[in-house]
This record gives structure tokens, C-alpha cells and sequence, in this order.
């Protein structure tokens, strides 16, 4: 009963070393996918490529834990050098976990710099063309004038009663306008500090995960010396 139960343990063991191998390589693949040359084209790709890369990075810490979790005696030959560079793996992807502390808040100032003129620009424009409609408004008197003016901006057939009084409409269409005006100018002002913030907290959360992640894999790295020594005792 005891010889059966220690090959149960043994069976069940190595069945979770091969998932493990199985992980290891599913986050290798996943990582070559996502480094491809299009995904780093720009700051905001690079951005989320490394924020999606950190987020898979427990796929290979639990890779990394079931593989160096099977006994010691049950390992096959070639399984210590590869123990042994899966030891160096950890170190390495620690270190490059926080390296890529200070690339995730360079991107995210980059992104940040490159939309804010875009949605200056797009901004000026909206103003520009409500300032243009206004003076074209400021200059007309009659009520055809009016009317062809409302044409030309919407594109469809205005109707002006004659009992409609001529400049209290002109100040009734200004007021709208100027109140589009300021409608622009603070739904702007909201989108700009909503992807400030967005960009603030993705970084956030990003970096957060990058330090967990990078201390797992000092940990595994120390936990498996015997792993980088083996070989060389058998040598």
C-alpha cells in the first residue's frame, strides 16, 4: 500500500511538472505574439503590449512553480540544465519586470503628449467653425439672410414665420452658440483629465504588477540554487 501510494504521489507529481512545461511554453508564445514589430509601431502600443505581458506573467510563475515543484530524485537527465536555466529565467525576467517600471511611465507621458494636441487641434477647429457661423450671423439683417445662412450650416430647408422677431432670433441663435462654445471647451477639458487619469492608473496598476510579479520571480530564483548546483556537483 505504501509502494502504491508513493507512485500515485509520483504519477500526480509528474503530471504537474508536463503542465507546468505546458505553461512555460504558452507564455512563451504569448510573449512572441505580443513582441511582434507591429505592436511596438508607437507609445501607446508599447504601452499595452508591456501591460499585457505583465498581466500573463503569472502564467509563467505558475509554470515555473509546478515544473521545480517534482521531487528532486525523479528528474530525468536533460531536466537539470533545464532546471538550471529556468533558475536564470526567473533572475532575468525579475530584472526585466522592473526595467520596465520607468518604459511604462516614459510611454504613458508620450501618449499623453502626443493626444493632447490632437484634441487641441480638433477643438480649434469646432471654435473655429462656431466663430465663423457667429460672424456671418452678426453681419445680416433681413430675415432671407438669416434663413440662407441657417441653410448653408445644416444643410436642410429653413422655415422663418413672419411674425418671428428678426433680432431677438439673431441673439437667440448667438447665445446658442456661444453656449455651444462653452459646452466644447469643458467637455474637453473633462476628456482631458478623464485620459490623464486613465493613463495614471493604467501605469498604476501596470507597475504594481510588474513589482509583484518581479519579486514571485526572486523568489523562485532564490528557492531553486540547488537547481543551478546540481550540475556542477555532478560534474
Amino acid at each position: 500500500m505504501i509502494l502504491q501510494s508513493r507512485e500515485r504521489q509520483r504519477f500526480s507529481l509528474g503530471i504537474l511538472g508536463i503542465f507546468g512545461y505546458g505553461l512555460l511554453l504558452l507564455a512563451m508564445v504569448n510573449l512572441l505574439c505580443l513582441l511582434l514589430p507591429g505592436q511596438l509601431a508607437n507609445p501607446l502600443g508599447k504601452l499595452q503590449t508591456m501591460g499585457t505581458i505583465i498581466e500573463r506573467s503569472p502564467i509563467l510563475l505558475l509554470g515555473m512553480v509546478l515544473v521545480f515543484y517534482q521531487a528532486k530524485s525523479d528528474r530525468l537527465a536533460w531536466e537539470t540544465i533545464i532546471l538550471k536555466i529556468l533558475s536564470w529565467v526567473a533572475l532575468l525576467a525579475a530584472v526585466t519586470l522592473l526595467l520596465v517600471i520607468p518604459v511604462n511611465i516614459t510611454n504613458g507621458v508620450l501618449v499623453y503628449q502626443q493626444q493632447d494636441p490632437q484634441l487641441n487641434t480638433q477643438l480649434v477647429r469646432q471654435k473655429d467653425y462656431l466663430q465663423q457661423f457667429q460672424e456671418k450671423l452678426a453681419g445680416v439683417t433681413s430675415q432671407d439672410e438669416i434663413k440662407a445662412i441657417l441653410q448653408q450650416q445644416i444643410n436642410q430647408t429653413v422655415n422663418i414665420p413672419d411674425y418671428v422677431n428678426i433680432p431677438q432670433l439673431k441673439i437667440d441663435i448667438l447665445q446658442h452658440l456661444q453656449n455651444n462654445q462653452d459646452t466644447i471647451t469643458n467637455q474637453a477639458s473633462s476628456f482631458r483629465g478623464q485620459k490623464r487619469s486613465l493613463l495614471i492608473r493604467q501605469c498604476l496598476k501596470s507597475n504594481l504588477e510588474a513589482i509583484m510579479s518581479a519579486i514571485f520571480c526572486l523568489m523562485i530564483w532564490g528557492s531553486t540554487g540547488w537547481a543551478r548546483l546540481s550540475v556542477r556537483k555532478k560534474n
